[in-house]
């Protein structure tokens, strides 16, 4: 798993800057989707950085998507980053540490060791044993958290495997409008339900879950609209040999409720008409065809930054396989 020759790169274009981070095959297929999420994280962390830096959070101006209240886009922003750091980034890094100390520990490192890798000091300036073995205790009563399995491979593996199957619901009103949500998971976007049917048993029963579980709205009936194979390739690994792509069912559901979504399924919830969301589609096709800049597509739709981790030139940017990985912000 070390690779010795791990290495970045920067490479500046028109439309900013794209950093390529060089894996093993070994460490490209262990990772799988937490490459991701760690990804989109660190995304989150740049962007906010370049804002406070370019004093873009010092001001309350009317922007062209607030709301009625000055600045009101800009205090998006501000909770939007504060809500990724705290629940997706830094929980992630202090599970790497945690799940790193505990190992470090159990091969017998002392805690002075341990204390000066961590920055903890007393007034002399010496290593603060006392410290570091209280942090080492409170781990070891507490036992491995969830985010710390999840660093070491042991609740999320097999999530990070594609099954190939999948689901899409179109959930309409009495008026013909159209639900859609903002991903509060990788990759952050605007999206109709939609999801894996993995464990979920069939199409039918994924789609009332994945509509209950990302919007609060339960569904009554289905109606099967169209399917089949589409050669769309996700955040999961593909195993060798596997065609990427997924079989698509998708579905249409009429509500007369208004959703409640879970804050840990979506950030907010947005019902858009028929007009609306073919604009919303045209421009996403405009910009991956390299149509729209990275500026433009930054300014408006601005779903929420992303990054993507892509495998060796040449395959699709969402594809992850042996080589190279490469972390590119998006929106």
């Amino acid at each position: 798993m070390t690779n010795p020759h791990l290495a970045y790169e920067q490479i500046t274009t028109r439309g900013g800057s794209e950093i390529h981070l060089r894996l093993g095959a070994a460490e490209t297929e262990q990772l799988g989707e937490a490459a991701l999420h760690l990804a989109a994280g660190l995304d989150t962390a740049l962007r906010a950085m370049a804002e406070l830096r370019a004093g873009a959070w010092d001001h309350t101006v009317p922007g062209p998507h607030d709301d009625g209240r000055p600045g009101a886009r800009r205090r998006h922003r501000m909770a939007e980053t504060v809500h990724a750091l705290a629940r997706d980034l830094i929980p992630r890094l202090e599970a790497i540490q945690a799940a790193t100390l505990r190992r470090w520990k159990a091969e017998g490192a002392s805690y002075a060791e341990i204390a000066l890798a961590m920055g903890l000091s007393n007034a002399a300036g010496a290593p603060n044993r006392a410290t570091a073995q209280s942090r080492l205790r409170a781990l070891e009563d507490a036992g491995p958290s969830p985010l710390e399995r999840w660093v070491c491979g042991q609740d999320t593996h097999a999530r990070d495997v594609c099954d190939h199957t999948s689901v899409g619901v179109i959930v309409t009103d009495d008026d013909g409008r159209y639900l859609l949500t903002e991903r509060a998971e990788y990759p952050h976007a605007w999206a109709l339900p939609a999801g894996h049917v993995d464990d979920h048993g069939n199409p039918g029963k994924t789609a009332s879950e994945k509509v209950s579980e990302e919007t609060g709205l339960t569904i009554g009936q289905l109606e099967h609209m169209t399917g089949g194979w589409r050669p769309n390739q996700c955040c999961r690994l593909v195993r060798r040999g596997s065609t990427p792509g997924h079989h698509w069912t998708i579905y249409r559901a009429i509500v007369t409720s208004e959703p409640t979504p879970s804050a840990d399924k979506t950030r907010v919830a947005r019902w858009v008409t028929g007009a609306e969301l073919q604009a919303l589609a045209d421009r996403t096709a405009a910009y991956a065809r390299g149509k729209v800049t990275e500026t433009e597509w930054a300014a408006s739709p601005r779903p929420g930054g992303r990054v993507e981790v892509v495998a060796a030139p040449g395959r699709h940017p969402r594809h992850r396989g042996r080589g190279q990985m490469t972390a590119r912000p998006r929106s």
